[in-house]
């Protein structure tokens, strides 16, 4: 089941929050995320983890799944408590609590006492939350009923529901580039392909005199972010910024397909990405921003 936009903006908007702010992420520390799905979890987990990879949301730790291929979240019942029927997944801990584990064969997330017999006063040693992780994010991270999974006085997540619900709607990113990458392992982006061909002099003349005058057109018109921060594209601090467009910014996006129709003319291979979170933001401007992917941790 796709994760649903609200649930993966709140994800990413969670962590930019919590890594602007030192005080906030102190108490609830956060990890970039994963560049690849983990392969030894559910696919609805995997997606989550795309976009709050370790992610420790007050109360719940979002993991990467279970250690062992044959991990047994039910392992600690009591001999007279039975486990429910189903295949099962972890995807993270309630601190205090226990396991949060999804049900495969219906996609419902239980949450699972971790001491031996159980603690709860219903004798109860499971218990089902939601329906699926989406919905388990919604109501229980960022919604009313996080109070049912911690109702420690000075739980610092409290103070971070409200901030994000102060925050701007995010804003998508478009990027053209590449397919393959160049010698130092990047993949250039439309502009820099389309240099790459004027100067190996395999323009034509007129496509060359569209080249120049739409380069110079590009550069009265937008800003150039290396003008405004030399740093933005320092391969020593930077090695893996790139430059995306809003993708709102139409008139820049009108004179960029041109651009894009000059490399299928001379077969330059390209692709299109779109996100909500290109990465740790080191410029913007009203058309663009260049950003650096998040770094993976272990």
């Amino acid at each position: 089941m796709p994760l649903p936009d609200p649930v993966a903006h709140r994800l990413i908007q969670a962590r930019h929050l919590l890594a602007g702010n030192p005080e906030l992420a102190m108490e609830n520390q956060v990890r970039d995320p994963a560049t690849e799905p983990p392969t030894n979890v559910h696919p609805d987990h995997a997606e989550v983890l795309q976009a709050a990879n370790g992610f420790v949301l007050g109360a719940v730790r979002l993991n990467e799944g279970p250690p062992l291929s044959d991990w047994n979240p039910f392992a600690r019942l009591a001999p007279d408590q039975d486990p429910p029927p189903g295949t099962w997944y972890v995807v993270g801990n309630v601190a205090a609590v226990g396991l949060l584990v999804l049900n495969e064969d219906d996609n419902s997330i239980w949450l699972v006492d971790d001491t031996p017999g159980g603690s709860w006063q219903d004798g109860t040693a499971y218990r089902r939350l939601t329906d699926n992780l989406a919905t388990f994010l919604e109501d229980f991270v960022f919604g009313p009923r996080y109070r049912e999974l911690s109702d420690t006085i000075d739980d610092a997540w409290a103070a971070v529901i409200p901030k994000l619900d102060e925050l701007q709607p995010l804003v998508e990113y478009v990027r053209y580039e590449a397919t393959e990458p160049n010698r130092r392992m990047t993949y250039p982006g439309v502009f820099a392909l389309a240099n790459g061909l004027a100067h190996a002099k395999r323009l034509t003349p007129e496509d060359l005199a569209w080249w120049r005058a739409h380069n110079d057109l590009m550069n009265d018109t937008y800003p150039d972010p290396a003008s405004t921060n030399p740093s933005v594209y320092d391969r020593g601090q930077h090695p893996g910024a790139r430059a995306y467009f809003r993708a709102d910014a139409h008139d820049l996006l009108r004179i960029t397909r041109g651009y894009l129709h000059l490399l299928d003319r001379y077969d330059v291979d390209w692709r299109e990405l779109r996100t909500y979170d290109p990465g740790h933001i080191l410029y913007a401007d009203d058309v663009q921003v260049v950003a650096e992917p998040w770094r993976t941790t272990c």
